[in-house]
C-alpha cells in the first residue's frame, strides 16, 4: 500500500491512503470520473460514465496487474484516481503506460494531484515501464502545470486533434521516463 499526506499543518494533517481499486469504489470513482465530464478540462469524454461501465473498468485492472487504477483516500473518503492504461498494442511497446488521473473537486488544489502523479510513477517503476505518455487537452492549465511539476515534459502538440462537445481542441503530448528501480542493495 503507498501511503503519504495531505497539505497541512503537521498536526491535523490528515492521513491520505493511495491503494489499488477495488468493485467497492466504482460508485466514487464514477463520481469523480463524471464531475470531470462535466468541468472538460481533464478528460476528452464528453458524456458520463455509467456505473457498469466504472465497474467494467475495475475488474479490468483487478485481472491485469500491469494496468491498476489507484484510489486515494481521506479518512475513508475517496477524492482521487489514478490509472496506468496500455498505451499501444504492439509488442516492442509493452514497456510503454498511458496515465490518466482525476481528483473531486473538493480535494483539488490540496497537492493530491502530485502525490496521485508520484505514486503512479513509483508504481510505474515497480512494474517494470520505461516510460509513461500522456495526452493533455491544451487550456487545461492546471494539468499541465501538474505534469510539470512532476518531471514530466511536453514533447508536442496536435492542434484541433480532441473532438469534444462538437469543438475541435488541441492536445499537448507530454511524457514521462521511468528511472528504472534500483537493485543495489
Amino acid at each position: 500500500m503507498l501511503e503519504s499526506s495531505v497539505m497541512a499543518t503537521p498536526e491535523s494533517r490528515p492521513h491520505l491512503t493511495i491503494r489499488p481499486a477495488r468493485e467497492a469504489d466504482a460508485l466514487a470513482l464514477r463520481e469523480i470520473f463524471n464531475e470531470a465530464v462535466e468541468d472538460g478540462l481533464v478528460t476528452f469524454e464528453a458524456t458520463p460514465r455509467p456505473l457498469e461501465e466504472q465497474q467494467r473498468l475495475i475488474a479490468a485492472a483487478e485481472q491485469d496487474s500491469r494496468h491498476p487504477i489507484l484510489v486515494a483516500e481521506v479518512r475513508n473518503w475517496t477524492c482521487g484516481m489514478a490509472a496506468l492504461e496500455p498505451h499501444d498494442a504492439h509488442r516492442a511497446l509493452h514497456d510503454l503506460a498511458e496515465v490518466e488521473i482525476f481528483v473531486r473537486r473538493s480535494f483539488r488544489s490540496y497537492g493530491l494531484g502530485r502525490q496521485l502523479m508520484r505514486a503512479v510513477q513509483a508504481e510505474a517503476a515497480r512494474l517494470g515501464f520505461r516510460k509513461l505518455i500522456g495526452r493533455v487537452l491544451a487550456d487545461s492549465q492546471d494539468t499541465l502545470r501538474l505534469c510539470q511539476a512532476t518531471g514530466w515534459r511536453v514533447v508536442g502538440r496536435h492542434e484541433r486533434h480532441a473532438r469534444h462537445n462538437d469543438r475541435l481542441r488541441d492536445v499537448v503530448v507530454v511524457e514521462f521516463l521511468v528511472p528504472p528501480v534500483s537493485t543495489a542493495e
